[in-house]
């Protein structure tokens, strides 16, 4: 009998991207989606599906004949995003159940024990929640720590301002992480397949950071080795962003997860180990990904 296909929604991004590189280098037979077709054409020798995974139809379409899927709910910046996030959760359990999917590999957050007070990440707390509801199903949730991919919105204050300004105490220590080693832990986890029921997987990063050391090590990355971390209010980070182009809904948002990690309702569960610790430090993920970023005119 051949081997079932693995599904991998997001396969574009940060996350999925990893995921599906490591399971197509291990020769699995591989679907991927996302909404670019031309981006998706980097995956060689995948099956593309190009869509919206909030189409239900498309995600039926997508787990059909599935053993095994990799699924998150997308970044979403229009009206209504909570509303948005439980609709997509919604989506994709109906599309595991429907397809009878074994299992699946959900990405979600520190924090997602939690049903509200910290942001976007109460739509994970959703997604978790309805995905434990499919029958049959053993689903494993990944909860990172903060990606270090979130200290890119930081760069337009950096040139125009000369420092690194957010809502986050300065000495506030947490786990942070690099998208890759996410990625790279999800497709173990799915190459392995070996998990039963309902299980969850804490990624605490290669160590834990307070945004003064983060600054440090931007800053050395792009030739500033002086980068300033200044603690910015709740207003005065809520009104940024809206300068910056986001909406009032969508900043308040991540204000309030600001908030919940500053008060440490968003926290590891567990303690650091060798399973939960990523290899990639800020240094080197600076060095790779922020520095060439900050240099792009």
């Amino acid at each position: 009998m051949a081997e079932k296909v693995y599904v991998v929604f997001g396969a574009t991004g940060h996350v999925g991207g990893p995921v599906a590189r490591r399971l197509a280098e291990a020769r699995r037979p591989l679907r991927v989606v996302a909404r670019s077709a031309a981006a998706l054409a980097a995956h060689a020798g995948a099956e593309p599906v190009v869509g919206s995974v909030d189409d239900p139809e498309l995600v039926r379409r997508a787990l059909d004949g599935a053993g095994a899927a990799f699924v998150q709910l997308p970044p979403y910046f229009g009206p209504g995003v909570r509303a948005w996030q439980d609709r997509v959760a919604g989506v994709l359990a109906d599309g595991l159940e429907a397809a009878r999917v074994p299992y699946a590999v959900a990405l979600s957050s520190l924090g997602a024990q939690l049903a509200g007070g910290t942001g976007p990440v109460a739509g994970l707390h959703t997604l978790e929640e309805r995905l434990g509801r499919v029958p049959g199903l053993s689903v494993l949730a990944v909860r990172p720590g903060y990606f270090f991919e979130n200290h890119l919105s930081a760069i337009g204050v950096m040139r125009s301002a000369g420092f690194y300004g957010g809502a986050l105490a300065p000495d506030l220590r947490i786990a942070q992480i690099a998208a890759a080693d996410v990625g790279e832990a999800a497709a173990a986890r799915l190459l392995a397949l070996d998990w039963r029921g309902r299980e969850v997987q804490e990624l605490h990063g290669e160590r834990d950071l307070t945004p003064v050391e983060v600054a440090r090590a931007l800053g050395a990355a792009i030739g500033k080795p002086d980068l300033a971390y200044a603690q910015l209010s709740y207003a005065d980070a809520q009104a940024g962003m809206v300068q910056a182009g986001l909406s009032a809904e969508i900043a308040a948002l991540f204000v309030e997860l600001a908030r919940a990690l500053d008060e440490r309702r968003i926290a590891p569960l567990e303690p650091r180990s060798a399973a939960t610790t990523t290899p990639t430090s800020i240094e080197a993920w600076a060095r790779d990904v922020f520095a060439p970023a900050f240099r792009v005119p």
